[in-house]
């Protein structure tokens, strides 16, 4: 094997490889022996086939396989001998070869950069603590009880209060004309929980069954339909029912119906999962100090190609973004937001190396135990679907592999932050959870559905991907989303 460097700057390679025509041709021969050890062919016995009838016959399949298992050789040994390791897959372009002749082709590909040595004693990470108070458990409980709340038809003299449904019929117009979308009968609506555009709700508090009235509303400017954002409209309501709202007392009595033994037991429970809730977010702030620390003191180039190739996801979704009308894009020209995601794309692929390298040398390893944890966890997200998300997993390795990344990276954050240099600092719950606008991921929208009433504050959402739709968690705008890993 011949190797010609042709170009080298910075972290770009390129090559030129000859694999020598008699190392081709006796891959072939021996290729074709293979074959005919295993071959039956009429008038001859296994083994005693004459190369020239091999050839004719599966010359060119063999010839195929043998150029593919040739090149891949040469790379990999190209790859060792000269210390190198492609951050992305090496582009490949076989430029000349003949039935008989040297094969020649073409190699490039951006290498992994040497990183720098970090003495982990020398990042300084705040470790922040926190109570959890009375009042906030109290708090907790008060959720508990109303996610157990249920709903009873009052007296037809009742009238609404916020917190009660009423049982609607409405009809939505824009300039005395019904629009699409704007149609429902028998609908329940909760009063004050804000599942309707502002103000609809509140204009309905004070009404009995029986009542028809009309709804003033001004549709929101970033409204998902352009022909009635910041559009006035009025919608005619009937009310059929109220239905009064009753929700359990946080006793005893309610404790042991969710299996606890007592109201101190289930609060001593609210209160771990409320600790457990701030203990991810001081740990997320420590994470975005840990990211920002690595991005002041750790400097190297990064790989080209890793770069584009995440600035080319977060543009796709900031495009998506502009398109669902995203505010957070306001008043920033293509050339701004260019700019300024190139630097997050930098930043994210940057925090990657380092954070593979520390993994690396230290040998920190994805377990199987983790892994069926993290699909668990998916799992969970989809009840009563359990069984359909790990056949999901079990026929789709890739989809496995797609986990193995996340929790590698949150294995090796802990290491680092274990390592670190930690100065306790005690927050308050607010400075807590403040968010940072620089943590979170950053993955694409996913498309709306199609509309169901037009009255909503927004529609739900169709998952693009083969799993069952899972519960809906608030989402963040995509600007932000995309800002946030970095």
């Amino acid at each position: 094997m011949k190797v010609t460097e042709k170009k080298q700057e910075g972290l770009h390679h390129s090559f030129e490889v000859v694999v020598a025509a008699e190392d081709i041709e006796r891959q072939i021969d021996n290729e074709l022996s293979a074959v005919g050890q295993r071959t039956k062919i009429p008038g001859f016995r296994p083994g005693h086939v004459p190369m020239n009838i091999l050839r004719q016959r599966y010359g060119k399949d063999v010839m195929g396989d043998v150029i593919q298992n040739s090149v891949n050789k040469a790379t990999r040994e190209l790859i060792t001998e000269r210390d190198l390791r492609p951050a992305l897959q090496p582009d490949i372009n076989i430029t000349d070869y003949e039935e008989g002749g040297d094969l020649k082709f073409e190699l490039s590909f951006d290498a992994l950069p040497e990183v720098p040595e970090v003495k982990y004693e020398d990042i300084e990470i705040t470790k922040y603590t926190f109570d959890v108070d009375e009042k906030e458990v109290n708090e907790g409980l008060e959720r508990l009880a109303s996610q157990r709340k249920h709903f009873h038809t009052a007296s037809e003299d009742t009238k609404a209060k916020e917190g009660d449904a009423v049982v609607i019929d409405f009809v939505g117009k824009k300039d005395g004309e019904p629009f699409q979308g704007g149609t429902a009968k028998g609908h329940t609506l909760e009063l004050g929980a804000g599942q309707f555009i502002p103000g609809f709700e509140e204009q309905l508090v004070g009404t009995k069954a029986g009542d028809e009235v009309e709804v003033k509303v001004t549709f929101p400017e970033q409204y998902h339909s352009a022909d009635l954002a910041g559009q006035d409209a009025v919608f005619e309501v009937t009310v059929h029912e109220v239905k009064e709202v009753h929700a359990p007392v946080a006793d005893d009595a309610f404790a042991e119906s969710l299996g606890f033994e007592s109201l101190d037991k289930l609060k001593d429970a609210v209160r771990e999962q409320i600790a457990s809730e701030y203990e991810q977010a001081a740990r997320n702030k420590a994470k975005k100090e840990l990211f920002d620390w690595m991005d002041e003191n750790v400097s190297f180039d990064v790989p080209a190609a890793m770069k584009n190739m995440e600035f080319d996801a977060i543009w796709k979704q900031l495009q998506e973004a502009k398109e669902q009308g995203d505010p957070s894009l306001d008043g920033k020209s293509d050339d701004e937001l260019r700019e300024e995601y190139e630097r997050i794309a930098e930043r994210r692929v940057r925090l990657g190396i380092f954070l593979s390298e520390v993994g690396r040398k230290n040998s920190l390893q994805v377990t199987k135990e983790e892994l069926t944890n993290a699909i668990m966890q998916q799992a969970r997200m989809f009840p009563g679907q359990e069984e359909k998300i790990f056949e999901f997993y079990q026929q789709n390795p890739n989809h496995v592999d797609e986990l193995r990344g996340p929790i590698m990276e949150e294995k090796t954050v802990d290491f680092v932050l274990d390592k670190a240099k930690r100065t306790e600092k005690k927050v308050s719950v607010e400075e807590l959870l403040a968010p940072e606008g620089e943590e979170g991921e950053a993955k694409p929208k996913k498309k709306a559905a199609a509309k169901k009433s037009t009255a909503k504050k927004s529609t739900e959402k169709k998952s693009t991907a083969k799993k069952p739709a899972a519960k809906k968690t608030a989402a963040k705008k995509p600007a932000e989303k995309a800002k946030k890993q970095a």
